[in-house]
């Protein structure tokens, strides 16, 4: 049957978004759905695809300039100020770790699998390597402690290089005579040295580029792209396989730079990497066959049970002696070690070319090092974060709030948050504004949240959203851009700019987060109503005491803030309506009347005077007095009014 080629690739794409989501959804890493539909648009399930064939000669040169750009991205990260107190186990985790799952998986193969000792200890050098692909998405699901994530990113990164460079080693010495040990170990520096060297020069003409501005700021991602390209092709053209140790150490120069640019570039690089990421596991898993899958029996199972439950644990125990790790961060170090792209890439490309070589032995190797990847995946990523949580290791759907800006409304509202057991956090530049948080038992810090300091200083365990809150619409705005890295766009939210007046124009709508409360809800109308004595409460809303009761019982002196719902907090925007039912709690900005009618009537005069040129009020509102106070409702959204 003739396939529309065109189609196909088409749908690869888009069903790796459609896994990418499903796992974003579910919590879980991406490469099991991946996977899964690679097995079954394969020879395994329904033939629809078969890879080498379409591909041809191109499929490995594809899958290998894949992984280099994957690498990079992953190499960006590699700040050594994140090290510095976990460099000690990093380093004997490449060292000790390393050699533990090396000799340890070759025995286990030896004597399990019956594989002599050459095939053993190239299984073993191939299921050393963990990876970015599959650790950073179970970083970003579980949230784990900061020592821990800094030990699972810089182990993920380095080893895949390092595990490449030992698998070529062996790999040589199995086609070269025996007794040309010397040889494979010059073979062996030679691609060490060649590849650091021209990822060293590659990194230096990168930040050159970067830092004088040589690229135009359309061109400056393409330019990365094909530097890293090129050099990963020149260096395994000058020694095989040293290209994957050359895009690492360009990663790494780059990322330990002071270039402004460098967070442009990287998000523009991890979302490239997802989109190779998916294409990547649907083709290497559809290059299965039934005939591979048949060759797996209780024994390679075995081998499994070996690497997930000694090897590892042996491992981050050796690694981890004398550090400063608490016992459960060791118990959850040594159950995660999942393998990725770079294990399936190499096992597939070299046990082709040993099959050709007329080993026939090696042909399980391919299907036993993607047991080891499709079994570590799914049994530790698949349990990460309840490992996690029940070791208390994890932030556990963080809720907490950080607010940028100490005023009477934030206070307010972080310390009936704190009272509710959800974690708080004030920063503003103004030491008076922070001491008086702390005052009132808040955590206040003080301190620019944009300055780098601030960003290594401030501790984010247990929060989720971000509020910027402050009288400077520009600094709200740039503060919401910064913290969406960590937090993500759906969780940081400010103030609504203020009213533009003639002749001063606002901020633009792409440059603002979500908007808090209300479109209306400025810095200088909410200050109004606290100082016309608004206070924060909450409500619990019941199948009595409805929403709808408690919006007649405040018809027009009050703002709603946040929503708490199954021990879910939300924010209330004009964006998007959130519903209150029954069993809720409400938190609502409420002003006393007769404080409100005195403060209309003593700021009336004055108010009417400031606004030259008043905006007409949008449909739903009836302002009063100069910080707009409306008739239904003084800050609440339009849809609101419906319920």
């Amino acid at each position: 049957m003739h396939h529309n080629e065109l189609l196909i690739i088409a749908g690869i794409v888009a069903v790796g978004f459609a896994c990418q989501w499903l796992a974003w959804k579910a919590k879980l890493p991406a490469i099991l759905p991946l996977l899964a539909i690679g097995l079954l648009a394969g020879p395994v399930g329904f033939g629809i695809i078969h890879p080498r064939d379409a591909l041809g000669d191109l499929f490995f040169p594809f899958v290998s300039l894949s992984v280099s750009i994957i690498l990079f991205e992953g190499a960006l990260t590699l700040n050594f100020r994140e090290v510095r107190n976990t460099a000690t186990v990093v380093r004997n985790l490449l060292i000790f770790g390393t050699l533990i799952s090396w000799f340890g998986g070759a025995a286990a193969a030896h004597y399990i699998m019956g594989l002599n000792w050459e095939l053993s200890l190239l299984f073993g050098a191939l299921i050393v390597v963990t990876g970015p692909t599959v650790i950073a998405p179970i970083l970003r699901n579980v949230k784990p402690t900061e020592s821990i994530s800094s030990v699972l990113k810089w182990e993920g990164i380095l080893i895949d290089p390092l595990g490449a460079l030992l698998a070529v080693l062996v790999f040589d010495f199995i086609i070269a005579d025996s007794s040309m040990i010397g040889g494979s170990v010059i073979g062996f520096f030679r691609i060490v040295v060649i590849g650091s060297a021209l990822g060293l020069a590659a990194g230096y003409i990168a930040y050159l580029g970067l830092r004088y501005y040589l690229f135009p700021d359309y061109l400056r991602d393409f330019a990365l792209i094909a530097l890293v390209t090129l050099t990963f092709a020149v260096s395994n053209t000058l020694a095989d396989e040293s290209g994957l140790l050359a895009v690492t150490v360009m990663g790494v120069v780059l990322a330990n730079t002071r270039l402004r640019q460098l967070r442009e570039i990287w998000n523009f690089k991890e979302k490239l990497s997802v989109i190779l990421i998916s294409v990547l596991f649907i083709l290497l898993a559809a290059n299965f066959t039934r005939e591979l899958l048949g060759m797996l029996g209780w024994r390679s199972f075995l081998v499994l049970a070996v690497v997930l439950l000694v090897l590892r644990p042996l491992g981050v125990f050796v690694s981890s002696i004398g550090s400063k790790l608490t016992r459960n961060e060791r118990l959850f170090l040594a159950w995660i070690a999942p393998r990725g792209i770079v294990a399936a890439a190499v096992s597939s490309l070299f046990a082709i070319q040993l099959i050709e070589l007329g080993y026939t032995e090696a042909t399980i190797l391919q299907p036993l090092v993607f047991l080891v990847i499709a079994g570590t995946v799914l049994l530790q990523g698949g349990t990460a974060k309840t490992v996690a949580q029940w070791l208390g290791v994890s932030e556990a759907d963080p809720q907490g709030f950080l607010f940028m800006g100490s005023t009477d409304l934030t206070r307010q509202l972080a310390q009936l948050l704190d009272n509710l057991d959800y974690r708080v956090l004030i920063a503003d530049t103004n030491y008076e504004s922070v001491a008086q948080a702390r005052l009132l038992g808040i955590e206040a810090y003080h301190g620019n949240i944009l300055s780098e300091a601030v960003e290594d200083e401030l501790d984010l365990t247990g929060i989720g959203h971000f509020l910027a809150m402050t009288r400077n619409d520009e600094a709200n705005s740039l503060a919401c851009k910064h913290m969406e890295e960590d937090l993500g766009s759906s969780k940081v939210f400010q103030l609504s700019p203020h009213s533009r007046r003639k002749g001063v124009e606002g901020l633009s709508y792409v440059q603002l987060a979500r908007p808090l409360f209300h479109e209306r809800a400025t810095y200088e109308r909410l200050a109004d109503l606290t100082r016309a004595g608004a206070t924060v409460k909450k409500t619990s809303i019941t199948p009595v005491f409805t929403h709808a009761a408690f919006r007649a019982q405040y018809p027009d002196n009050r703002v709603e803030l946040m929503v708490i719902h199954n021990k879910q907090i939300s924010v209330i925007t004009p964006d998007q309506p959130i519903s209150v039912p029954p069993g809720s709690t409400l938190i609502s900005l409420i002003v006393d009347r007769e404080k409100l009618a005195e403060a209309d009537q003593k700021n009336n005069h004055a108010g009417k005077e400031a606004e030259k040129a008043p905006e007409p009020p949008p449909s739903g509102f009836r302002e009063r007095a100069n910080f707009g106070q409306v008739q239904e409702s003084p800050l609440t959204p339009q849809h609101d009014q419906d319920a």
